[in-house]
């Protein structure tokens, strides 16, 4: 079996941060590009929100938590002895997003949380849960 590139989706839970550990570790087994999913579900709630109330959120609000969800990443990744690349948006709900990322990027492998597993039907590579 010939994996070029792992995806792991990252919430910053625990458990998620677990299959990041799996996901980096499988990547470099293989020589695998790893590309970390992370959703900023709350940044997306929030930009919907105020633009329903005709308000607009802050200017800087998606590059300030993308900011920080890098900072919380990057540590947990220094030792890695692979291609890494990241993919945080605020495009809606991760589980739904999930299965659009995954259809964009073709990894040959997903790497998930129990969380997410009612997205295994949908996600079009071999996936590992993590619990």
């Amino acid at each position: 079996m010939e994996i070029k590139k792992v995806l792991v989706c990252v919430d910053l839970t625990p458990v998620s941060l677990k299959a990041l550990e799996w996901g980096k570790t499988i990547a470099e087994k293989f020589g695998a590009e790893l590309v970390v999913f992370h959703e900023m579900e709350d940044v997306y709630t929030m930009i919907k929100t105020s633009a329903s109330f005709g308000m607009p959120a802050s200017p800087d609000l998606k590059e300030k938590a993308e900011k920080n969800v890098l900072d919380k990443l990057k540590p947990l990744l220094k030792d890695l002895q692979t291609e890494c690349r990241f993919v945080i948006e605020a495009k809606g709900k991760t589980a739904d997003r999930l299965v659009e990322v995954v259809k964009e990027e073709a990894p040959e492998l997903t790497v998930i949380t129990i969380d997410y597993e009612r997205a295994v039907p949908k996600v079009e590579s071999q996936v590992l849960v993590i619990k």
